[in-house]
């Protein structure tokens, strides 16, 4: 197969710019960490964006020590974004990787989440299970498919950050609510979160 003079450029443009890409590759590596007893939290899930805070497509998830290792990164500046249990938990920015290899630790700090209500759907009663850092203003609100708030509960964090709260799905007024699709939304301070759940009679 005979290959054009331009088409032979293009391919040795390209091989070279791989080649050049290749060998001014760096690596991102470290170990996640619980902040509260400084256990390895395994299951991470690591994205890293670039410095305009776009992903880059590379990631890596921490194994059972914690560590993780996010290799063949072009040499720059990038943000990092670490997720537990589908919930971002830290963010590292201004990480400077070079042709040597770049050690970031990651310390998790209490975290913050919803679970899905229990049961799902729901006739009498459900249960809303959240985990919020100690010391935030936590708001948890009920709203149907209209927007209209329905029910809602507020008040601190509690020392471990675990709550459950259980609801008899009566409204402010005491009223039964009718079947359908509802919206629970929690706030603990600039984070938040919503989950749906169904209401059968």
């Amino acid at each position: 197969m005979r290959v054009s003079p331009p088409a032979f450029a293009a391919l040795l443009f390209s091989a070279c710019l791989a080649l050049a890409t290749a060998s001014f590759a760096g690596s991102i590596c470290g170990t996640v960490r619980d902040v509260t007893n400084n256990q390895p939290v395994p299951q991470a899930a690591l994205f890293l964006f670039d410095n305009a805070d776009q992903y880059t497509g590379l990631y890596d998830d921490s194994d059972v020590n914690g560590e993780y290792c996010i290799n063949n990164i072009a040499v720059g500046t990038y943000t990092l974004q670490v997720r537990v249990d589908d919930y971002l938990v830290a963010t590292i920015y201004d990480i400077e990787v070079t042709e040597t290899p770049t050690g970031v630790d990651v310390e998790v700090g209490p975290r913050f989440s919803l679970a899905q209500p229990w049961p799902n759907p729901a006739s009498t009663m459900v249960s809303f299970r959240l985990h919020t850092p100690p010391d935030a203003r936590v708001q948890l609100d009920v709203f149907d498919v209209a927007g209209r708030r329905v029910y809602g509960w507020q008040g601190q964090g509690t020392g471990t950050g675990e709550r459950t709260i259980e609801w008899n799905l009566r409204d402010f007024n005491g009223s039964e609510l009718k079947s359908g699709i509802y919206f629970v939304r929690l706030n603990a301070g600039d984070a938040s979160v919503v989950r749906r759940f169904v209401r059968l009679r």
